[in-house]
């Protein structure tokens, strides 16, 4: 099965959350409203991947995720994971659905989000308000991946550092693509990860946003340099001789 490159599925996330939907059970973002798993699904979606289940994060965390694991700590997770909300039996809010009646695991994976930063946490999913980013663990109690995610996102991506600056204004757009919608204000002076470049764009990350920005807004921090240091002839050859000897 070919996965989706984990910046593409993530570059998604903030498409949807940019637009502002509201929430309604069943939405994906494709028509202004979304869901919990719906948020997830839209994602998928747009970045080319399918959704062949059902729509719900019970679903979900019992078919489309691989290695589901209780979450002891923030420690314990990656970028780009999917985190659930989870009740056992005899907990005030289990409501499992009655076609899990028989399955072996019994819990109630009633919420689902995406894991955007580790330190700080920030966990995004969508929910009464809309979409939103949550700080602490709280109910979150479950992790694991997603089946159709790349983990590594395909390719290594490059690490390039760069800072936001900007003749004018506290602020520079990103974008969920080139010329694309806005998904996020950067302010001037912030510290970004390049990706890639193409036609005077850049692939950025700044904390949990990932998205395009102009080139022309960005100072790429230049290659470190190869230190050289220069000798005297004698003292060189005192070296070298010194190495031999200890090497000896």
């Amino acid at each position: 099965m070919s996965r989706i490159p984990l910046e593409a599925f993530l570059q998604n996330l903030d498409a949807i959350a940019a637009a502002k939907p509201s929430y309604r059970l069943g939405g994906d973002g494709s028509d202004g409203t979304c869901d919990c798993i719906g948020l997830i699904i839209g994602a998928i979606r747009r970045s080319g991947g399918t959704w062949s289940g059902i729509h719900g994060s019970n679903w979900a965390a019992r078919n489309a995720v691989e290695s589901l694991a209780p979450i002891a700590s923030t420690s314990d997770l990656t970028i780009g994971e999917a985190v659930f909300k989870a009740a056992s039996p005899g907990e005030n809010n289990h409501q499992l659905p009655s076609r899990y009646a028989s399955h072996p695991d019994q819990r109630d994976y009633y919420h689902v989000g995406i894991v955007r930063s580790v330190t700080p946490l920030r966990i995004q999913h969508c929910t009464g308000p809309g979409v939103i980013t949550d700080s602490k663990l709280g109910k979150w109690r479950c992790h694991g991946w997603l089946k159709t995610i790349s983990p590594q996102g395909g390719p290594p991506m490059p690490t390039t550092a760069a800072t936001v600056h900007a003749p004018t204004g506290s602020t520079v757009n990103l974008r969920t693509s080139p010329e694309g919608p806005l998904c996020q204000r950067i302010p001037v002076g912030s510290a970004v990860t390049v990706h890639q470049q193409q036609d005077g764009w850049s692939l950025i990350t700044w904390g949990e946003h990932t998205g395009w920005m102009k080139d022309d807004y960005l100072i790429i921090a230049p290659a470190a340099d190869t230190l050289t240091i220069t000798m005297p002839r004698d003292t060189a050859l005192l070296l070298q001789n010194a190495l031999t000897q200890a090497l000896g």
